[in-house]
């Protein structure tokens, strides 16, 4: 289940749906919930997809850990939005 607490934690904590989360991955709402509510962990082509729309990598769902790298990468391309957007 570690994989779907993880789900859950970074969609709770940017505010979106499973809905939303669906949209995003084009996974059908309801095969996210029944691999949620069984523990079920998706194959790794959907995994992927759920690691791109929250934002996060599959081994961060995986295992909580997070690659400092990509954690560089991520407040880079942030900034980057942001003064992109005030110009």
């Amino acid at each position: 289940m570690i994989f779907w607490d993880n789900v859950e934690e970074l969609r709770a904590a940017q505010h979106t749906s499973y809905r939303w989360l669906s949209q995003k991955t084009g996974l059908p709402e309801t095969t996210i919930s029944s691999m949620r509510t069984s523990g079920t962990e998706p194959r790794a082509s959907d995994a992927i997809k759920l690691a791109s729309a929250l934002g996060t990598t599959v081994e961060f769902l995986c295992t909580k850990r997070r690659d400092p790298y990509y954690e560089k990468y991520m407040f880079l391309k942030t900034s980057l939005a942001k003064i992109l957007e005030s110009c």
